[in-house]
């Protein structure tokens, strides 16, 4: 047997190290072994030619022809969460394993996702595509009726995109579980566990969450387009007045930056708009995030794994021995990484990060109960933001309408003015809307602000001298979209809760 050269493959978060080739006889005499073979989806062993050969603990060993194909090999680093061992070997003879490993399989150049496959498979392609096509945020894979059916939440509203038989219910869910990595036999406890979705040159992280029900397994996936653009800071939808002062707060040196609301409000899309306004090449930025929804270029990203001992508090422990300028941390949800965060603003460093509250002043409540001294706040708390996100209406299909009664009562507005409903046509779906836009509300804090929170004064004080420095509720914001034609009432009053009369 030849000689074999060894190599190194680094970069993209990727470390695959191997040997340049096999030799012919050496991929003839070699049984893959088949929990390794479950590592890596099938889709995308077929399509990429890659053979899984032995998984060692963290560590994965597979046959690729090309093993300097860092976008590949990145791949099943990420569906896998594994190191990457990759040789080289002839595609023939690969195709020829694979096709021992795979045998209802056609393999062609690009392994086509609907050809003689099961019927399971043929389904759960179908919900992939439906949710890629729609860029759907979540899949709902559940038991009803004697089978099943799968919900898909675009735009934040779930939609019923198919309905399965109890036979091909029962084997799409064991086929996501496998592709996730997660004991198909074991149905009594939740599990985790996730996979990548291959579609063109997208490759979209699925996150798969399953949890026992009195009727059967419900499956529910988080779809995370790593690559999606991020968008400028302008471009979120912020009054003037209220992004002029947020854009001044995250461009100090320090301080400590709110962004509150429920989950799927958009926060963590305003923080990636501010970090990447931050981004450039003479400062060090970092985040640590549960999960990692976009790569930013030049950012410093950790994905928290609890197993492994990466929490929020311990990668913001790291990273404030590493010279940061901004770091971001995904989400505070306990008392450890609250206090961590505020005072690491106290030490010269801008900390971003997010927050479940329902809006900016009752954020300062929260962070109380989480047991951030309150002293701490007030000298490092620099701006709260609050948001949510509501459908817009779709201009080929809105009507106008004139306001009055009960509405003008609950909104606070005048009778007589107009808004539009929402219809509905071909190009939404039948919806009456299309796609969504972000409402704000921003409080900027100041000296008597700081006082406020020191002395451990109420929410609803707090509220009312932001009010007289320029803080206007979300409400006032929403319901001038509403008569901008933008959005509908009903979708303030999904996302808000409404105190007005009726």
């Amino acid at each position: 047997m030849s000689k074999l050269a060894p190599f190194t493959v680094e970069g993209a978060g990727v470390t695959a190290t191997g040997y340049r080739a096999f030799e012919s006889y050496d991929v003839a005499s070699i049984s893959p072994d088949a929990d390794a073979l479950r590592r890596v989806p099938r889709t995308l062993a077929l399509r990429h030619d890659v053979l899984s050969l032995s998984s060692d603990g963290n560590q994965l060993t597979i046959l690729i022809p090309d093993a300097n194909d860092r976008d590949v090999i990145d791949r099943i680093r990420l569906v896998t969460g594994m190191h990457v061992k990759a040789f080289n070997a002839p595609r023939e003879l690969i195709r020829e394993k694979l096709s021992l490993a795979y045998p209802d399989a056609a393999i062609t150049l690009k392994a086509e996702p609907h050809g003689d496959e099961a019927p399971a498979v043929r389904a759960l392609d179908e919900i992939h595509d439906i949710a890629v096509q729609y860029n759907a945020s979540d899949i709902h894979v559940e038991p009803a009726n004697g089978g099943g059916r799968v919900r898909q939440r675009v735009d934040g509203i779930l939609i019923e995109s198919k309905t399965l038989t109890s036979e091909i219910f029962a084997q799409v869910v064991s086929r996501m579980k496998l592709l996730a990595g997660m004991d198909i036999a074991d149905r009594r406890q939740p599990q985790d566990g996730r996979y990548a979705i291959e579609r063109g040159d997208r490759s979209i992280e699925a996150r798969v969450s399953s949890m026992p029900t009195l009727s059967g397994e419900k499956l529910v996936v988080r779809l995370l387009d790593h690559h999606a653009r991020i968008p400028a800071l302008e471009s979120l939808g912020m009054p003037e007045s209220a992004l002029m002062r947020f854009r001044r707060v995250i461009n100090a040196p320090h301080g400590f930056v709110l962004a509150c609301g429920p989950t799927g409000s958009g926060k963590t899309t305003t923080l990636y708009a501010a970090m990447a306004e931050r981004n450039v090449a003479s400062q060090n930025l970092c985040s640590v995030e549960d999960p990692v929804e976009i790569r930013i270029p030049g950012v410093a990203q950790v994905q928290t794994n609890v197993r492994a001992g990466v929490t929020f508090a311990s990668a913001l422990r790291a990273f404030l021995r590493q010279d940061p300028n901004v770091i971001m941390v995904g989400e505070m949800r306990d008392a450890e990484t609250a206090a961590v965060a505020a005072s690491a603003s106290l030490s010269g460093q801008l900390v971003l990060t997010t927050l479940h509250s329902n809006d900016a002043p009752k954020a300062i409540d929260r962070l109380v109960e989480l047991g951030v001294a309150r002293q701490t706040l007030a000298a490092g708390l620099s701006a709260i933001v609050a948001q949510r996100l509501v459908r817009r209406l779709c201009e080929e299909c809105r009507s106008p309408f004139d306001i009055s009664g009960y509405l003008a009562r609950e909104f606070a507005v005048k009778n007589g003015l107009r808004a539009f409903r929402a219809n509905g046509c071909r190009a939404c779906s039948g919806t009456g809307y299309s796609g969504r836009l972000a409402i704000f509300e921003c409080v900027l804090i100041d000296d008597a602000m700081r006082r406020c929170i020191a002395e451990g004064r109420s929410s609803v004080a707090f509220a009312d001298h932001a009010g007289r420095t320029g803080y206007e509720p979300m409400l006032a914001e929403g319901v001038r979209r509403v008569l901008r034609g933008e959005t509908t009432f009903e979708e303030l009053r999904r996302v808000l809760v409404i105190e007005g009369a009726v």
